[in-house]
C-alpha cells in the first residue's frame, strides 16, 4: 500500500469522530431568528432557521505532530494544491484535528474557510515549509486565525506547543 492510500485510510476511519464533533458543534452552522409579523400572522413562523450549507476540507495530524498550527500545502510538483484549491474557493469550512496515540481526536480546530479568505491572510506572503518529498506546505498560527477571526470552535490543550494569545487572559 502507498503512502497516500495508508494516510487516507487512517483519517477515513476517524470521520465518525469528525462528524460527531460537526454535530456538537452544529450551532456554528446555522442562525436562529425571531420571525417578522407578517410572517407570525400570515405563515405560522415563530422563528426562522437559516442553514449555512456548504463542503467541509478535513485534515488529521498523527500523535508525533508536535505543531499546533493550520498547515496547508502549496507547492506540488504533481497536482493542484490545497491552498491553490481554498483559493479558488472551494470549501466553505475546515476541519482540522490531532489524533493522540490513542487514536482519539484530543485537539482540533474548525475554520471558516470564507473568513480566512476575506481576511486576506490567505495572500499574506510567507515562507514555503518543506516536507521533503516534493511537496510544501504554508503554515498559518492559531494567534493569526484567531485573530482574523477565522476560528468557529476549537477544542485545545494547554498542555500542547500552541500559541495562542488568548490564553494569556485566562
Amino acid at each position: 500500500m502507498n503512502e497516500f492510500q495508508e494516510q487516507f485510510d487512517w483519517q477515513r476511519s476517524l470521520i465518525p469522530q469528525v462528524i460527531q464533533i460537526l454535530k456538537f458543534n452544529a450551532s456554528k452552522f446555522f442562525d436562529v431568528s425571531e420571525a417578522t409579523i407578517e410572517q407570525d400572522t400570515k405563515c405560522a413562523t415563530d422563528l426562522v432557521l437559516k442553514v449555512h450549507g456548504g463542503d467541509i476540507a478535513l485534515r488529521l495530524r498523527k500523535d508525533n505532530c508536535k505543531f499546533r498550527d493550520f498547515t496547508v500545502r502549496a507547492e506540488n510538483l504533481s497536482y493542484k494544491t490545497e491552498i491553490d484549491k481554498i483559493r479558488e474557493g472551494f470549501a466553505r469550512w475546515y476541519f482540522y484535528g490531532w489524533v493522540d496515540k490513542n487514536k482519539i481526536i484530543s485537539e482540533w480546530i474548525l475554520i471558516d474557510l470564507n473568513q480566512f479568505r476575506n481576511s486576506k491572510l490567505i495572500n499574506i506572503e510567507r515562507d514555503l515549509i518543506s516536507n521533503f518529498d516534493g511537496t510544501s506546505f504554508y503554515a498559518y498560527t492559531l494567534d493569526e486565525l484567531f485573530h482574523c477571526r477565522c476560528l468557529l470552535a476549537y477544542e485545545l490543550n494547554k498542555i500542547s506547543n500552541t500559541q495562542l494569545s488568548i490564553w494569556s487572559n485566562s
